[in-house]
């Protein structure tokens, strides 16, 4: 009787520390901080090679952040960078259509932001790597964004 006691007060205690949380199984965003900063030299070893590259100026992707709230999803493909903002609504540019299918790499806004906020430039650059997507401004890289589908708000 005394090990049944002890049993269940170790799995009410269990169930105490885990908050009851259940997982679903889904793949959602919650309102976690998506991304990190690196130095552009640590993330060029870590990350591979740039392949495609894309340039803005940081008022413009200040406008673009602006119309969205909690993330703020990119893509580099043929020379064009698209970006989505919460609920993949398109920021940038403005009328372009996008499939649900279509991947996007997404990013917290406030990790955006936190690396525009490091150094002086203004030229931002979009990156598209071998298999990550990777934002620049001056010595600075943010990645370890996550691909939009399947981790989607």
């Amino acid at each position: 009787m005394k090990k049944i006691i002890i049993l269940f007060s170790f799995i009410v205690i269990l169930i105490s520390c885990t908050g009851g949380t259940q997982t679903t199984g889904t793949k959602a965003l919650d309102t976690q901080t998506i991304g990190a900063i690196f130095d552009k030299a640590e993330a060029n070893k870590l990350f591979d090679n740039v392949i495609e590259s894309v340039k803005m100026n940081r008022s413009e992707l200040d406008l673009i952040l602006s119309q969205t709230n909690n993330y703020v999803m990119f893509n580099v493909n043929n020379g064009e960078l698209i970006i989505l903002g919460d609920g993949r609504k398109v920021l940038y540019p403005a009328g372009k259509v996008v499939n649900s299918t279509d991947v996007f790499y997404v990013v917290s806004k406030s990790k955006v932001i936190e690396l525009l906020n490091l150094g002086s430039g203004t030229e931002i650059f979009f990156e598209r790597r071998l298999k990550v997507f990777s934002i620049t401004k001056d010595m600075n890289t943010l990645e370890e964004s996550q691909p939009c589908p399947p981790y989607c708000d």
